[in-house]
């Protein structure tokens, strides 16, 4: 499954990573975070260190975390836009959810942003 994305003159693609249900072991892997299992979809954002430390050293280490978060920040926006609502987790078992996901060795899971509607909405 790939899903385009385009804005004025530049496409994007997400492609999955993964086909399956992984919700409940994802969830697990979240120190049981019950509503990760309950969402309809998550999104977890790794990070590949070294194709930005190659470049800049350990500042790029930094600048991969700026990245990180200029992403979450997109995917909260993206929600509120949709009347949906989303949460970033930092708390997880790294190994897990890499494991879970079967993530190559030098994919780092950052975050992991269940969406779906808010508490209060259902």
């Amino acid at each position: 499954m790939r899903i385009k994305l385009e804005e004025a003159d530049k496409t994007s693609e997400l492609e999955m990573h993964k086909e399956g249900d992984l919700r409940v072991a994802l969830a697990v892997a979240c120190l049981s975070e019950t509503f990760i299992a309950d969402a309809p979809v998550s999104f977890v954002i790794v990070a590949e260190y070294e194709r930005t430390t190659r470049r800049y050293g350990d500042r790029g280490v930094r600048y991969v975390h700026i990245e990180v978060e200029h992403v979450g920040q997109n995917i909260y926006l993206q929600c509120e836009s949709l009347g949906l609502a989303t949460v970033a987790i930092g708390a997880f078992y790294d190994v897990e959810v890499a494991r879970v996901l079967s993530l190559p060795e030098e994919h780092k899971p950052i975050y992991v942003m269940p969406v779906g509607v808010g508490a209060e909405e259902v």
